[in-house]
């Protein structure tokens, strides 16, 4: 099985957004803490809240699978406290058939 860091896959880290309200001022990734995971949603979506002086501020990632989006939702909820930045070090296992961006 290949290992790719989280920052490899196609279109992370996020932009945030979402339902849950936020500040005024849009954090960078490097900003952002990771403060929880929601659970599974919609098939492949991994939806995580960071926050940000004060306010959550909701990611919304597409993962090429629901399995891969289960690895990602894992790591996530091993590492919170970490900056969105921060989680791309993170090392996950990807099937055959899937690629990161690297």
């Amino acid at each position: 099985m290949k290992k790719s860091k989280i920052r490899d896959l196609p279109n992370w880290p996020p932009e945030p957004g979402g339902p849950i309200q936020s500040s005024y001022r849009i954090p960078t990734s490097d900003q952002a803490i990771l403060r929880r995971v929601e659970p599974k949603g919609a098939d492949g979506w991994v939806t995580f809240v960071g926050e940000f002086e004060g306010h959550n501020h909701s990611y919304d990632f597409k993962a090429s699978s629901e399995k891969l989006a289960e690895a990602i939702r894992q790591a996530l909820r091993q590492n919170l406290g970490t900056s969105v930045f921060g989680l791309g070090d993170l090392e996950i296992d990807l099937e055959p058939g899937e690629q990161s961006a690297a």
